[in-house]
C-alpha cells in the first residue's frame, strides 16, 4: 500500500452521538481514512436508502458506532442503521464496530440493542465502549490493523501550477490565478471546529469538548480585517475563540444543567493550522515573514 494512498470509510451512527462521531472522524482522517457516511435525522430530509447503499458499496470498509439509540426503523422493523450493517455484510465489507454498555431499565428499545449487539459480535470487529476516552482508545487501537485490510486505496491527483507551462515569464506577475470551481466549493465547505472549555459545577472544574459546526467561507470573512492588516496565527486563533465562546458556552450550559460557568474556550491548534493552509491553497491568504514571525493576510 503506498504511504500516501488514502481509503473511503462509511462510518455509520445515530444522531444522538454527534460528538463522539466527530471525534471518531477525527480518528479515521488521522490514519487518511476518510469518512463517507450519511446521517439520517428524522427532524431532516427523509431517508435515502438508494443513496446510503451508493455511499457504502463506494466505501472500502464499513464501521459502526452505537450509542443509546437503535436508531429510526423503517417499515419492516429494522432499524436504517441495522440495515446499512447487513447491506456492508453482504458486500463483505471489512467491519469494525464501537458500542456503547447498555445501562438503566430494560426497554423494549434496549432489547432491540441488545440483540443488535449479539449479532454485531458474531459477525464483525467489536468493542464495547462505555466513557468517550475509552471509546477513543479502542478506535485508535483498532485503526492501524483495520486500515490494512482494506486494500490499496487511492492517491490524489498530482497538482499542477495553473498555467507554469503556457503563460510567458513576463506575464506572470500580471495574472492573478483563479481558485477552480471545485476550490470555491471547498471554501464554503462545513466542517466541525474541535472546541475545549473549562466547566465549573458544584466547585469543580471539568475540560470538556464540543464540536461546533462552522463555514469555512464564513469564518474567513469574520477574520477580513485582521488579514487586510496583516495578524499571528495566534491572534487570528484568539479572534475566532473570542466569536465562539457565547455559542459555546451556552451549548455546554445546556449540556451541564447544573454548571454555572464556562470559562477558557480554545479552537483546537491543529485544525486551525490545517484551516489556514487550506485558505492558503485556495489562494485565499497569504503569510510573510516579518520581524522573524509569520503573519498571514488577504492574497494582494
Amino acid at each position: 500500500m503506498p504511504d500516501n494512498a488514502i481509503h473511503l470509510v462509511y462510518l455509520a451512527s445515530t444522531a444522538g452521538i454527534s460528538l463522539e462521531r466527530g471525534e471518531v472522524k477525527r480518528c479515521l482522517a488521522s490514519q487518511k481514512m476518510q469518512d463517507a457516511g450519511l446521517v439520517y435525522d428524522p427532524e431532516g430530509a427523509p431517508y435515502d436508502w438508494n443513496l446510503v447503499r451508493q455511499q457504502i458499496e463506494l466505501a472500502d470498509g464499513f464501521v459502526l458506532l452505537l450509542g443509546d439509540s437503535y436508531g429510526p426503523m423503517a417499515p419492516t422493523g429494522i432499524s436504517y442503521l441495522h440495515r446499512e450493517f447487513v447491506h456492508a455484510q453482504s458486500l463483505n465489507k471489512p467491519i469494525l464496530a464501537f458500542a456503547r454498555t447498555l445501562e438503566g431499565p430494560e426497554t423494549e428499545e434496549q432489547r432491540r440493542l441488545a440483540g443488535f449487539h449479539q449479532i454485531i459480535a458474531q459477525q464483525a470487529t467489536f468493542k464495547r465502549w462505555h466513557l468517550r476516552d475509552e471509546l477513543l482508545s479502542h478506535v485508535r487501537s483498532a485503526l492501524p490493523s483495520y486500515r490494512s485490510q482494506l486494500g490499496m486505496g487511492w492517491q490524489p491527483a498530482a497538482r499542477q501550477p495553473i498555467g507554469a507551462a503556457t503563460i510567458p515569464h513576463e506575464q506572470e506577475v500580471a495574472v492573478k490565478p483563479t481558485p477552480a470551481p471545485k476550490q470555491r466549493t471547498a471554501i464554503r465547505q462545513t466542517i466541525s471546529l474541535h472546541v475545549v472549555a473549562d466547566v465549573y459545577e458544584a466547585g469543580n472544574c471539568t475540560r470538556e469538548e464540543q464540536m461546533l459546526p462552522a463555514r469555512l467561507d464564513q469564518l474567513l470573512a469574520s477574520l477580513r480585517r485582521l488579514l487586510q492588516a496583516g495578524a499571528s496565527e495566534d491572534r487570528l486563533r484568539s479572534h475566532l475563540e473570542g466569536l465562539i465562546t457565547n455559542t459555546v458556552s451556552e451549548r455546554l450550559l445546556e449540556r451541564h444543567t447544573n454548571a454555572h460557568a464556562v470559562d477558557d474556550v480554545r479552537l483546537s491548534r491543529g485544525q486551525f493550522q490545517q484551516i489556514l493552509k487550506l485558505w492558503q491553497q485556495q489562494g485565499a491568504i497569504e503569510m510573510s515573514e516579518q520581524g522573524g514571525r509569520a503573519q498571514w493576510r488577504s492574497a494582494r
